[in-house]
């Protein structure tokens, strides 16, 4: 009888060891780190690409106001759409003559969590920036529709796991 309880003991052994062997096991612990300006990244699915989406247009709004709706998609390693955390950076230039020179910034940050959700559309998986204040000749256009465009670049600076600071960019011509 005591003999029972050490065979069920050596039986338990065996099958532990032959699972442990079988399988290999790999956890990957998602990282949290500080970056410049103190903005935290999470570490395998930070964002390594980005693009300027198709849905960005310019409009005139319900107030008579022109603006220019952008939106931008983040990928992670793997091309897959993602959050991230970071800022973002605009700027306008003009394609033409018309234009008079003017350059126009916007920034948006995007490194707390209400302002990070408050922008991501869910819908389209980007982030949904509204940006006013344009200049004279891009508001003309936009009300015109005489065909004139202007160009965006866009920025996002974010930051590898390993704290790296990184920018990502892509351009964009508005009609």
């Amino acid at each position: 009888m005591s003999l029972m309880p050490s065979i069920r003991m050596m039986m338990l052994a065996a099958v532990g060891v032959s699972l442990a062997s079988c399988s290999r096991v790999q956890i990957v612990r998602e990282q949290v780190v500080r970056a410049e300006e103190g903005f935290a990244v999470p570490g395998p699915f930070a964002p390594r690409a980005m693009r300027v989406h198709p849905l960005t247009h310019t409009e005139v709004d319900k107030q008579d106001t022109t603006r220019i709706v952008l939106h931008v998609e983040l990928k992670d390693a793997w091309g897959d759409t993602v959050k991230g955390v970071g800022k973002i950076q605009v700027h306008l230039r003009g394609d033409g003559v018309l234009d008079g020179g003017d350059r126009v910034r916007w920034d948006v940050d995007l490194r707390t969590l209400d302002a990070n959700v408050s922008y991501f559309d869910s819908a389209t998986r980007t982030y949904r920036v509204v940006l006013g204040g344009l200049p004279g000749w891009l508001d003309r256009a936009v009300r015109d529709g005489d065909g004139s465009s202007g160009r965006i670049r866009v920025l996002f600076r974010t930051a590898m796991a390993d704290g790296e600071p990184v920018v990502l960019q892509d351009e964009y011509v508005l009609r």
